[in-house]
């Protein structure tokens, strides 16, 4: 069974109606979605994680009809939000594919800023091949692991990518992490040929990650 993490960023118009209206308002941010499930219906089921204004979130939710009933709370500064809505085509055809060949996705799913999600899903190699075969013209899929699923992947160093692996390797060796700090996002970038700013993009990611994964929810 191979793991496999990749990025799918939709083209402007978004993955659906409703959750682009989400992205595009400048008071709401997405965080992650919870649990995901299409019901015999056909319909979905999203549960959300989302930062703003709890009267924002519900009046856009008040202004879609693909929206068939929502349910939205807040818990200090956090959102959570149930969402059950008819699919567009191309929600559809996602929810298909992994159906079809068999993929698990794992949750939470990653919600970034551009209106892209990440995805951590499992099954064998093949199959994740296919499956990204039909996934439609309009979303964008970026690639960033794909390796062997071990029971223990849930640990936090495996749950980074092969890149930021390195990147964090790389970072302490070179005494990033020391006290005084002895290395900069250059020295890491020099000894890896990478851009500074890409380092460092990689290191707020992988802190933001250990972060999440052991502070108290």
């Amino acid at each position: 069974m191979r793991y496999v993490e990749m990025v799918l960023r939709p083209d402007r118009e978004g993955f659906h109606p409703a959750e682009q209206a989400i992205v595009d308002d400048p008071d709401l941010q997405r965080v992650a979605i919870h649990h995901l499930n299409q019901l015999d219906d056909g319909t979905i089921v999203f549960l959300y994680e989302a930062r703003g204004p709890l009267d924002r979130a519900r009046e856009l939710m008040d202004g879609h009809e693909d929206v068939l009933e929502y349910s939205v709370s807040r818990e200090g500064s956090k959102l959570h939000a149930y969402i059950h809505f008819e699919p567009n085509d191309l929600v559809d055809a996602l929810f298909r594919a992994t159906q079809e060949y068999s993929i698990v996705v794992d949750t939470p799913v990653e919600c970034l800023s551009d209106g892209g999600i990440r995805i951590t899903g499992m099954g064998d190699q093949e199959t994740i091949t296919e499956a990204l075969a039909v996934v439609p013209d309009s979303v964008d899929v970026e690639l960033e692991a794909m390796r062997e699923y071990h029971p223990d992947d849930r640990q936090l160093f495996s749950m980074l990518t092969d890149r930021q692996q390195e990147i964090l390797l790389t970072a302490a060796e070179l005494g990033y992490y020391d006290v005084p700090r002895d290395a900069t996002y250059e020295d890491i970038a020099a000894e890896l040929d990478l851009a500074p700013v890409t380092v460092g993009e990689h290191l707020r990611k992988i802190e933001s990650r250990v972060l999440t994964e052991i502070l108290p929810g």
